[in-house]
């Protein structure tokens, strides 16, 4: 997220210089590659870039290839075989897969500028997918053009092709029930085109509970996440502002059970109590359990976790065990860990995992590959 964040800010820094520059995507992948479909890169009128579409190899050649693109005007799309030593100067890599990768001028006329789209779902916090045409018969005008299908069922975008908009609006609302991508054929009067379905996600908003000095590696290490944080404490907000400067949201909470009155949750947010005082922070597990925040995590030994779901049990019957099963204590993954530092990067480990929904166990012991394939349809 903060490497898609960095790049953001580059091509907004353009667009304010009125320069133009390539936005390159992989697309699509055949066998083990280094980035998935999604990973994106810049290039600039010079030939700088800013975000990674592999481990090194193909970002020199795609830079190339993009200031061809400014030039021309026109998307492409360019196969990688990642197999071949002479791409990358007889440096092997080890991954022996094909990628490729939609490379597309920025601004273009008539079409609309992809960061924008994404900047819609990362600014507003919400959940969308981009469908766009990563392969379209020649001498179309279908290639790299898009649609941005958003949660509260808005459209935005450049794919009005009569009889694919609305296929495209129908598959992008059954992706963003499955929450994975995917990418589909369609059948068009020129010929057949296939369409990338991405699913964008805003970054995990950190609401931290508490102003101990742990609080502060648990602050730093979710900011080199690109997460926001929320502090939100007992003392005065400038007080707290002036302890985290870090965090972007300070606030002032006397009453544990009125915290929905003054932070709003929603499915991609993380919540960890960090008050060092027990009633204080069952209170506040009881209020959050009933948002939809799908982590709350307490410090302290388990039977301290294990008390406040028992108390909250007797005083909240209608919780139910899938509300408790959101509720993370001993908060962590289990890595060995003793200093403030050490819990934190448990802590912030184990907020990725679940909203990946992961275990976090060794990559090693994992079963199948490490990432979800993308699936194709015919």
């Amino acid at each position: 997220m903060k490497e898609l964040q960095q790049l953001l800010a580059q091509a907004d820094r353009l667009r304010q210089a009125h320069q133009p520059f390539a936005l390159a995507t992989v697309v699509k992948i055949n066998g083990s590659t280094y980035r998935r479909p999604g990973a994106r890169m810049l290039i600039d009128p010079e030939g700088r870039t800013y975000g990674t579409i592999s481990g090194g190899c193909l970002e020199q050649e795609v830079a190339q290839q993009a200031l061809a693109v400014i030039d021309g005007g026109q998307p492409q799309v360019a196969p990688f075989d990642l197999s071949d030593d002479d791409l990358i100067l007889g440096f092997g890599t080890g991954c022996n897969g094909l990628v490729h990768v939609l490379i597309e001028p920025v601004p273009a006329q008539d079409r609309t500028d992809p960061t924008r789209l994404i900047e819609d779902c990362l600014a507003g916090r919400r959940t969308g997918v981009i469908a766009q045409v990563i392969e379209a018969p020649a001498n179309t005008d279908l290639l790299g053009r898009r649609l941005l299908r958003l949660e509260d069922g808005r459209t935005h975008g450049d794919l009005d092709a009569p009889g694919l908009h609305d296929a495209l609006v129908e598959e992008a609302e059954r992706t963003l029930d499955e929450g994975r991508h995917k990418i589909q054929s369609y059948a068009v009067e020129a010929g057949e085109v296939e369409v990338l379905f991405e699913v964008v996600r805003p970054p995990v908003r950190l609401l931290l509970f508490g102003a101990g000095h742990d609080v502060t590696p648990v602050v730093r290490l979710a900011k080199e996440m690109a997460w926001p944080v929320t502090i939100v404490g007992r003392k005065p907000a400038e007080v707290l502002a002036e302890r985290f400067p870090d965090a972007d949201q300070h606030l002032f909470l006397m009453h544990p059970d009125q915290v929905l009155d003054y932070v709003v949750p929603d499915v991609r947010c993380a919540a960890v109590l960090m008050n060092h005082q027990f009633l204080r922070d069952k209170a506040l597990a009881g209020a959050l359990l009933r948002s939809p925040i799908p982590y709350i995590g307490t410090l302290g030994p388990r039977d301290r976790a294990e008390r406040i779901i028992s108390e909250l049990r007797e005083e909240q019957p209608d919780l139910t065990e899938a509300d408790f099963a959101r509720l993370h204590g001993p908060i962590g993954l289990d890595i060995g860990t003793e200093t403030p530092e050490e819990i934190a990067l448990s802590t912030i480990a184990e907020i990725q995992a679940v909203h990946h929904g992961r275990q976090g166990g060794m990559l090693r012991h994992r079963s199948g590959t490490i990432h979800e394939a993308v699936v194709m349809h015919g």
